[in-house]
């Protein structure tokens, strides 16, 4: 089971101010279930000196965890930290993965110089549970199609293009909300300098989030959720993983993890933008319905929301 949380300023608990920083700490929340993996993301609006750190900490077995430190922003930097160990779990990157359940969790968020917290997102789940496909895998109702602006990473000329899928998502998204925004800004803000990679959670999300938009981390478990998040204000980046024959008609043989927009359906077909296209006209492609919920869902139904506030 998935529980996905959007915070806003009223859930900020404490306010304390020391040392030219301002470190506002949430109230306790407390899913209904105990998890075993927590995904948060943050908004912040921040001028050329501000700076914003998110910080996690769990309840488990009446004991507090210490705060594992999840990403530094800036606009300028972005960075996660080293590995962070302990008896409650491990940060994995952009996830916090946990030795044992807990039944809680409060965030932290410091900031430095001119910076405004505007939205966090916390994204609890336990283990993988066993789901009935035929639910998972329903479509909304009706049919649904979105426009959305192509963009291959195939065919960009840069020596990551295989590995940049995650922002051209998000560069999709942002373009087709009508945002102003450029592939190549988008690659600057989302890299993960400490882990050379382009595909952090945390990282896109606020990437997405300095254009303008309102973004954040959602796990998904079934199609039917689509309707609230896809829509012409709204587009959702989803996270999936295959094998051969896993997904028909897909650029992609296999892949260990790949971010494609859902942009609608019709006719028991998710229609996507896949930025692994060889070429932008066939970037707007679609996928049945039962192989896209499998491949999405098998890999943890995890996605960026990009909307228009």
């Amino acid at each position: 089971m998935a529980y996905n949380y959007l915070h806003t300023d009223s859930d900020i608990e404490a306010r304390d101010f020391s040392d030219e920083v301002t470190a506002l700490t949430s109230r306790v929340f407390r899913p209904s279930r105990a998890f075993t993996s927590l995904v948060l993301s943050l908004n912040a609006r921040m001028a050329a000196d501000g700076c914003a750190l998110l910080e996690v900490q769990v309840r488990a077995d009446n004991a507090w965890s210490p705060f594992f430190k999840l990403a530094l922003l800036s606009p300028h930097i972005y960075t996660s930290f080293a590995p962070q160990t302990n008896a409650f779990g491990e940060v994995k990157i952009d996830e916090l993965v946990l030795s044992r359940p807990a039944q809680a969790y409060r965030y932290r968020v410091k900031l430095y110089g001119e910076a405004e917290l505007l939205l966090v997102s916390a994204s609890a789940a336990d283990s993988p549970a066993t789901r009935e496909p035929s639910l998972a895998r329903a479509l909304p109702s009706g049919e649904r199609k979105i426009t959305v602006f192509p963009c291959s990473q195939m065919v960009q000329n840069s020596p990551d293009k295989h590995r940049i899928c995650s922002p051209t998502g998000v560069y999709m998204a942002l373009k087709s909300l009508g945002f102003s925004a450029t592939l190549e800004k988008v690659l600057t803000r989302v890299y993960d300098q400490k882990n050379d990679i382009y595909g952090n959670w945390l990282f896109n999300v606020a990437g997405a989030s300095s254009f303008g938009a309102q973004a954040f981390f959602r796990r998904f478990t079934a199609l039917a959720e689509l309707d609230e998040f896809v829509t012409p204000h709204s587009l959702v980046v989803a996270s999936i993983a295959f094998e051969k024959g896993e997904l028909s008609g897909a650029p992609q043989e296999r892949t260990g993890g790949h971010l494609v927009v859902v942009r609608g359906w019709e006719n028991g077909r998710v229609l996507v933008a896949d930025p692994a296209a060889q070429t932008e006209p066939k970037v707007l492609c679609s996928y049945d319905a039962n192989e896209f919920a499998d491949v999405w869902f098998n890999h943890g139904g995890a996605s960026y929301i990009v909307r228009i506030k």
